[in-house]
């Protein structure tokens, strides 16, 4: 991925708004390691109960070269996966997203299965188009656009072919 992150216009949120979306990404953040834990221990069910999908997106840090791993929901494109770089409505992106900016391969667990992916955000018409369907499957994602001010980043992952691994880790 090389596209960088545009700048929307920025948002004015009330202070109400912005404490909820401090107190949700700190939630988020201190919990990712238990979904992790779940998804892994489920093979990805534990998300079906609230009708979701989701991965564990393993990428290798840009900076400290170390491995970093969050849960999250997807939305099926064939035979790819999309996420959404939204960050509880932050404005920047999470830091998955950057970095897959810095590199684009990463390793993803969907159903109990590891795969190797290759990233690549999608373009702006891409993105637009696509965007209706992250809001059908998932219409709590519409307050992250609305705290933007403009639609959070969507990432395309592209399933390298299987490597005969069927477990959870490599």
């Amino acid at each position: 991925m090389t596209r960088p992150v545009t700048a929307g216009k920025a948002r004015s949120l009330s202070s109400g708004e912005r404490l909820r979306m401090r107190i949700e990404h700190e939630v988020d953040t201190r919990s990712v390691g238990f979904g992790v834990w779940l998804l892994r221990l489920t093979r990805g069910r534990a998300a079906h109960l609230w009708r979701r999908q989701a991965l564990v997106l393993t990428t290798r840090g840009r900076r400290t070269g170390r491995e970093r791993t969050v849960p999250l929901q997807f939305f099926p494109d064939g035979d790819d996966v999309i996420v959404v770089a939204a960050n509880s409505g932050l404005p920047s992106p999470p830091g998955w997203y950057f970095n897959l900016t810095a590199a684009s391969g990463a390793r993803v667990e969907v159903d109990g299965l590891t795969r190797h992916v290759r990233a690549r955000e999608l373009t702006a018409p891409e993105a637009d188009a696509f965007w209706p369907r992250v809001l059908d499957a998932a219409p709590d994602y519409a307050r992250f656009s609305r705290r933007l001010g403009r639609r959070p980043p969507l990432v395309r992952l592209t399933l390298d072919p299987p490597s005969g691994n069927t477990g959870a880790a490599e």
